[in-house]
Parts: C-alpha cells; sequence; structure tokens
C-alpha cells in the first residue's frame, strides 16, 4: 500500500469517528440529530471506500484506468443506481408509514424518487445517440 493510500484512509477514518462521535454525543447529550452531521459522516464513509478503492480520494481519472477498472466503475455505477432508488422507496414507504400512493404525504421526496426513476433511462437514451 503506497503511503497516499494510506494517507487518504486515514484521514478518512479521522473524520468518521470525528464526525460520528461528535453526532453521537449530540444524540446521546441533547437528544439532537443533526441533518449537517449525517451528510458529513456519508462523506467520509464515501471517501474512505474512494481510497480503499482508488488508493486516493480523488480516485483514477477516467481516462487512466484499463479495462477492468472501466468495468468496475460500469457495474458498480448500475448496481448502485438501482439501490440507491430502491433504499429511497425504502426510506419513503418508512417515513410516512403507508403503502398506498395516495396516502402518502412527503411530495417532494415522491417527486426525487420519480426523478430518479428516469435519470437513467433518459441518459442512456442520449448517450446512445451519440454513438449510433
Amino acid at each position: 500500500m503506497n503511503i497516499a493510500k494510506k494517507i487518504s484512509i486515514i484521514c478518512s477514518l479521522i473524520v468518521i469517528f470525528a464526525v460520528g462521535g461528535y453526532g453521537l454525543y449530540e444524540w446521546l447529550a441533547k437528544n439532537l440529530i443533526n441533518a449537517s452531521t449525517i451528510f458529513f459522516l456519508f462523506l467520509g464513509i464515501a471517501f474512505l471506500f474512494q481510497s480503499l478503492t482508488w488508493g486516493d480520494l480523488e480516485g483514477k481519472e477516467e481516462g487512466k484506468k484499463d479495462e477492468l477498472e472501466k468495468h468496475i466503475t460500469f457495474l458498480s455505477s448500475k448496481i448502485s443506481y438501482f439501490l440507491l432508488l430502491s433504499l429511497m422507496v425504502i426510506v419513503l414507504a418508512v417515513s410516512e408509514r403507508v403503502v398506498a400512493l395516495n396516502d402518502i404525504q412527503n411530495i417532494p421526496l415522491v417527486v426525487v424518487i420519480g426523478l430518479a426513476l428516469i435519470t437513467m433511462p433518459i441518459t442512456e437514451f442520449f448517450v446512445s445517440k451519440k454513438y449510433r
């Protein structure tokens, strides 16, 4: 493991433990869950996995990837798209505690799920037009 990868992993872990510890303290002491704490915790986790996969926080540029790395990026993009879409539907169902679409009150979240649902097909359409 090169020095940049070690430093990236260590910095990511420091961010995760610092933000996570602060968030845990606020939750236990003040009974408060802050959205910025959740966001920065997820950001630290994303940086950690980016560092573990590619060796640094910035990742590899697309032009410098070999065929296997490009395949990994493509396949993980497809899987993460459908996984994220599924998780969004689960969050909607759990937060609204309903199963009937007409009973949902959180319309912005429904709009975001709808936009996420159409993003990949529309993007694939325009990219396919570029190559055909």
